[in-house]
């Protein structure tokens, strides 16, 4: 049938090691081994994470830098302050015809 899963193959005591009293099966140290290096790859990117951590800014950090972002100046306080600026930068050029006008 199609449908039908390959069996795996259970092992004999024929793939025990002999002699030494291991008793363990050759492909289960390279597997071992593989997993002993992918966790200390874990290990280390914890480490990492950690050290990030303790570099990250506190609590108190981020309240200053809160404190700066709202004290920024707004879009409206932006415009203002432009349009103030235009304003006396325009009067100033047109000080003469501005000062004629109003003396007569």
């Amino acid at each position: 049938m199609a449908n039908e899963t390959p069996k795996r193959r259970i092992a004999t005591a024929a793939a025990l090691k002999e002699g030494d009293g291991g008793g363990t099966f050759d492909a289960m140290e390279q597997r071992v081994k593989a997993l002993e290096d992918d966790m200390k790859r874990v290990l280390q990117d914890t480490a990492e994470i950690k050290g990030m951590l303790r570099a990250a800014p506190s609590a108190i950090e981020f309240g200053e830098l809160k404190g700066r972002v709202n004290s920024l100046p707004t879009m409206g306080k932006a415009t203002a302050m432009l349009s103030i600026a235009t304003a006396v930068i325009v009067i100033l050029n047109n000080w003469a015809a501005i000062r004629g006008w109003l003396i007569g």
